[in-house]
């Protein structure tokens, strides 16, 4: 009788109430592109360019993040320092994996309605 129940109902067009926010449509936030330097040896070596799109966990968040944008901007750049300080050279791909790791943790730790950090744009030049 139940999976009765259920057939009919999603024959008429009823949908799950939970149906809805499992599938709710990412909410996205685009940075402008961070540049840092890359620091070996005393001297600059090159530059870590970076374009991020944070991925907000629903619109409440995606609302807070856009409002302490600077904010976060300062953070990822805090970040990007210092990945490039630890693991940027301009002869070696970025690991982007890693970045995206770091980044994210340190973002989430400023604000917990950030769902993932994504990199749409690496490049580490000479």
């Amino acid at each position: 009788m139940i999976a009765l129940a259920t057939v009919a109902g999603a024959a008429d067009g009823a949908a799950p109430e939970h149906a809805a926010s499992e599938h709710a449509a990412p909410e996205f936030l685009t940075m402008d592109q961070i540049v840092v330097p890359i620091v070996g040896s005393d001297r600059i070596e090159g530059a870590l360019k970076v374009k991020l799109v944070l991925a907000a966990k629903d619109t409440a968040s995606l609302e807070r993040l856009t409002a302490r944008l600077p904010e976060l901007r300062a953070v990822s750049v805090a970040g990007a320092i210092e990945f490039s300080r630890l693991f940027a050279s301009p002869q070696t791909p970025v690991d982007a994996l890693r970045l995206s790791a770091d980044l994210t943790a340190a973002l989430r730790a400023a604000d917990p309605g950030i769902a993932r950090v994504l990199i749409v744009e690496v490049c580490a030049e000479g």
